[in-house]
Parts: structure tokens; sequence; C-alpha cells
């Protein structure tokens, strides 16, 4: 979890380290959180970047890794309760290694070789910090400006 505020280039340290994955053993893909993705959102576009494998368990194609980077995770809304589902289930994801079947209640579907990684900006004036529940599944650091002289 990369932690820092805005152009201190979160995503393109994340973009560049996966950009050296050899593709033949390791997938990346990204997905970016507003304050409309919803829990059914995230699990469906987790789903279709994995494939079956055996049983109710699904993964990258075989033999392959796969990463996948969530970029501003602490931007889904809060409800009423206090919550943000949304990184509840992402937090279910990485706990569980999986989540519960959308549309045959009650079978748990089995996510093999994922692994995320995610960036947000500081919480406060306005931004959302994320579940202290999520925020342990992750090493985090934090991210800062460049000062002026090692700009020149």
């Amino acid at each position: 979890l990369l932690i820092g505020e805005s152009g201190t280039a979160k995503t393109v340290i994340i973009k560049a380290y996966c950009g050296k994955y050899d593709l033949d053993s390791h997938l990346y893909k990204g997905l970016n959180f507003s304050s409309a993705t919803t829990p059914g959102l995230f699990q469906a576009a987790v789903e279709s970047y994995v494939d079956k494998r055996m049983g109710t368990t699904y993964g990258p194609p075989a033999g392959k890794k796969m990463t996948i980077f969530i970029d501003d995770v602490n931007m889904p809304i809060i409800n009423e309760w206090g919550d943000q589902i949304t990184n509840e289930i992402v937090r279910q994801l990485m706990e569980n290694k999986g989540f519960y079947n959308l549309e045959k209640p009650g079978e748990y579907t089995s996510i093999a070789d994922v692994q995320i990684m995610a960036a947000m900006c500081h919480p406060g004036g306005g931004r959302n910090d994320i579940p202290e529940r999520l925020k342990r599944q992750f090493f985090t650091f934090n991210c800062t400006l460049p000062s002026d002289s090692s700009m020149d």
C-alpha cells in the first residue's frame, strides 16, 4: 500500500514495478476506485480476470500469478454505519483468498495466485481512510513529494 499526496508518483511506481514482470508467468491488472465503486463491481472485475481451475477455485491462467493494483483504494463511500463495504470485500479477498458467489448463494469462490497492491492519498481534508481490518493486510509505504533540491 503506497500512501502519499497527489503528485508523489504512487501509481507510476507501481506501474513501473509491475511493468518488469515476465508476462509468461505473472500478469498485471489495474483498477481505479471511485465513490461509485461497489462491492459487486469489484467482485465482477476480479472474476473477469480469472479462469476456472477446479471445482470452485479460480485463478489466472494455469502456471501464472497475477497482481491486481487498486488505485485510490480509499475513494469508496462510507455508509451510514461507518463502513466502506467495497473495501470489506477487498479485505475478504486478501484475508480469505476468495468471496461468496453472487449467483449461487452460499457457495464460496476461492481465488488462487492473486496478490493485491494499492495506492491512496493521506486521509483527511474530505478524503476517507481505509478500514483498519484492510490496512493490516498490507505493507505500508509513505511516498513524499521530492524536495526542490532533488528536482534540480
